[in-house]
């Protein structure tokens, strides 16, 4: 008999809007992972489908970068590893690939390593990784999760919120957008009176979502000035996506994590009319309707028969 650790690991949005860097949810669009010790002398990729084809086969691979760092960190040493991938999540789109990767590499780590990492440590040593908590967290735990990581400490600490009763809406565009070129249009400062009023919307948004009080969230998601305003332009869809949107009574429209992905927030009996308009609209983008991801990842061990 054999081990095979299988992973079914979340998409995630970050930002949400105003909550730039701290806020994530998890999708309904996973990252598959199937993971089992082989007799070579070094790590095997299987890439199965689109969204993974373009990856690396060998140990340049950055499931293997982090799963190795990880062992060293704990000083234990993994055995060589098959790993077949499979992936709905499209990269570089703002749709949280890197974190799920990194997630499924922690988990990969713990297990052959036999580490025994509580989900408090996986959320540290990935937000360490990632240097903000935004979609490692909700990849992790599920849900809707807010989260501040302090540089000086190491320390994160996240907090939840009710799961919104909403439908989320993705209008996902061809051309992919590298996190660094979403990062190099942000300013590098704010002033104190626009600091001031970033943080009355977010922290007015929180308490809505708090209060399913979805239209007054929707409102504060629109008037984020942390990110959108000088990343919009890089999304020549953003703005007529948005409109449509209006138009449907959606709750509100933002750029999912570091784009291009635009989401929509809408009512559970509107969705449906809104992402066939948009899939008629938008043909050259992928419009779908996701649901809300409460598990975070499920890891199970299984056994094969030689």
């Amino acid at each position: 008999m054999e081990h095979v650790l299988t992973l079914k690991v979340p998409a995630s949005t970050a930002n949400l809007g105003v909550g730039f860097d701290s806020i994530g949810m998890a999708l309904n669009k996973f990252l598959y992972l199937e993971v089992k010790v082989n007799n070579q002398s070094h790590w095997r990729f299987h890439h199965i489908g689109p969204n993974v084809d373009e990856l690396p086969t060998d140990e340049s691979h950055y499931i293997y970068q982090i799963a190795q760092q990880v062992a060293s960190k704990y000083d234990v040493t993994l055995p060589n590893l098959d790993v077949e991938m499979r992936s709905e999540i499209p990269l570089a789109r703002g749709l949280g690939s890197s974190a799920s990767a990194l997630v499924g590499a922690l988990y990969i780590a713990n297990y052959f390593g036999d580490i025994e990492l509580s989900k408090y440590e996986l959320l540290q040593l990935a937000t360490e990784f990632e240097g903000h908590p935004d979609n490692v967290a909700p990849t992790i735990y599920g849900g809707l999760v807010l989260g501040y990581y302090n540089a000086d400490t190491n320390v994160t600490e996240v907090s939840y919120i009710d799961t919104p009763k909403v439908d989320v809406i993705v209008t996902i565009p061809p051309y992919k957008l590298k996190t660094e070129d979403s990062r190099n249009v942000l300013p590098d400062t704010f002033s104190y009176k626009k600091a001031v009023q970033n943080s009355a919307i977010s922290n007015t948004m929180i308490s809505a979502l708090i209060q399913h009080n979805y239209e007054l969230a929707g409102k504060m998601m629109e008037q984020d000035g942390f990110h959108e305003p000088f990343r919009q332009f890089l999304i020549p869809e953003f703005e007529e996506v948005k409109s449509i949107a209006k138009t449907h009574h959606a709750y509100a429209t933002v750029i999912s994590g570091a784009g291009p992905t635009i989401m929509t927030l809408i009512s559970r009996d509107k969705s449906g009319q809104l992402v066939r308009t948009l899939k008629k609209q938008f043909e050259n983008c992928k419009s779908e309707l996701l649901s809300i991801n409460e598990s975070g990842v499920i890891a199970e061990e299984v056994y094969q028969k030689h």
